[in-house]
């Protein structure tokens, strides 16, 4: 097996280009939820009070695009679930050189939070913030697209047989009950 080493450090701000599109009332405003993606907001269980007239504020976000808020640290960057628009206060990062599937799992991870990204969070408690532009600085790993697309082929395919294995085995201890 023939195997080409072709993993490279990139700065994400290099993988993963910043864009904001306001203007497109005629998407549904969206929740983001640290860990789960982003719904829309009549769909979400949290009682959120927005001023409808501000929507052309809005950031518009596409489905897999990544998101971050300058004043919320709980971790990471989140992913977009679908298409949608977002508060202004959000950041949205896109990449035509990078599979989401694959960056996810890392920009979700210890490593990348709390040895990357710590060095551009500033302040204190709640009132913690990012650097956009310092976080656009640091190295993340970088592979062919074909090879990112494998591997978040693999880890769609673990996650499936995680949540089949967890269904399963809720259905036998309701059998057991």
């Amino acid at each position: 097996m023939n195997v080409e080493n072709d993993w490279e450090q990139r700065k994400l701000g290099d993988v993963f280009k910043e864009y904001s599109e306001k203007n497109h009332t005629e998407l549904s405003a969206l929740t983001i939820i640290q860990g789960g993606g982003t719904v829309k907001r009549e769909d979400s269980d949290r009682n959120l009070m927005y001023d409808t007239s501000n929507l052309s504020n809005y950031k518009m976000v596409r489905k897999d695009d990544f998101i971050v808020h300058l004043r919320s640290f709980e971790g990471g960057l989140e992913k977009s679930s679908l298409d949608g628009i977002i508060s202004p206060a959000y950041h949205t990062f896109h990449s035509d050189m990078a599979d989401s599937r694959f960056y996810y799992p890392y920009f979700r991870s210890y490593e990348f939070i709390k040895h990357k990204l710590v060095s551009h969070v500033y302040g204190i408690r709640d009132g913690r913030s990012i650097d956009i532009d310092g976080m656009k600085t640091i190295e993340i790993p970088y592979t062919s697209i074909e090879e990112q697309r494998k591997i978040g082929d693999y880890l769609d395919c673990l996650d499936h047989l995680i949540t089949l294995h967890q269904r399963q085995h809720k259905l036998h201890l309701n059998m057991l009950l």
